[in-house]
């Protein structure tokens, strides 16, 4: 979208979705979720999309393009431990619904989501990079893999139709917040420490996740064609030392 001036822009703080009225029940339109904030006012300039990258190991990403995918519970990430732990650790991951300067307020259906996890990097519509991948996502892993985001959110949804299962999804790209911030916390909130991730997560919602704890979801069995979703792993120095999409 093209936006030359917009002077009243109100986001979803749970889902991240952006509207430019406020919507009269008060409530977002797509997750229909209270929590709307107003974010002033946007200034678009030069058009540009978001490509969707999976960084980890090869064997992760090789796991993925088979089928495998692995919705980790926030208290993985809140607990990590090992490898990588500067950038997985998030002990606030999910972990609150309301934030201010007085105390935070935890989030009761916390163990209710289970979390997929992506890098987002901003490109032009030439496929140029408009910023510089951070050397810090190697704690990530040392490959990865360019995702075809439309089709993988249409297989998973797929996925829980043909399975019958009790369990709804949101995925958007994660807010960071100022240190000043007050006020709705949500699974797509994570503090200014790591905004160099720039992340897009996939958040799976049901009660069903109440009765295994903090194990992660797998998709069994594993979803078909996906190696036409994940390409195939490639080191990552090649993205950090890219400057255009297309060459990769």
């Amino acid at each position: 979208m093209n936006i030359e001036e917009l002077t009243k822009i109100y986001r979803c703080m749970w889902c991240g979705k952006t509207m430019y009225t406020f919507p009269k029940d008060g409530k977002c339109s797509n997750c229909h979720e209270e929590g709307l904030r107003l974010v002033g006012k946007y200034v678009v300039k030069n058009p540009h999309f978001s490509q969707i990258i999976k960084i980890s190991s090869a064997e992760v990403i090789n796991s993925m393009r088979a089928g495998n995918l692995w919705f980790q519970s926030p208290r993985y990430f809140q607990e990590y431990v090992g490898d990588g732990q500067k950038a997985r650790t998030d002990i606030h991951d999910a972990k609150y619904s309301f934030i201010d300067e007085s105390g935070n307020i935890d989030d009761k259906n916390a163990d209710t989501y289970r979390l997929l996890c992506f890098y987002s990097l901003n490109v032009d519509k030439d496929g140029i990079f408009l910023e510089k991948p951070s050397e810090k996502l190697i704690e990530f892993g040392d490959y990865f893999s360019i995702v075809d985001l439309e089709t993988l959110l249409s297989q998973v949804k797929s996925h829980f139709v043909t399975l019958n299962k009790k369990a709804s999804y949101v995925a958007n790209w994660v807010n960071y917040l100022t240190d000043k911030y007050s006020g709705i916390y949500s699974p797509f909130c994570k503090y200014p420490v790591f905004e160099y991730q720039k992340e897009f997560r996939i958040v799976l919602l049901s009660d069903m996740f109440l009765q295994v704890k903090k194990e992660p979801y797998k998709t069994i069995p594993p979803i078909k064609d996906f190696d036409k979703v994940f390409s195939e792993p490639q080191p990552l120095d090649n993205l950090l030392h890219a400057e255009n999409i297309i060459a990769l």
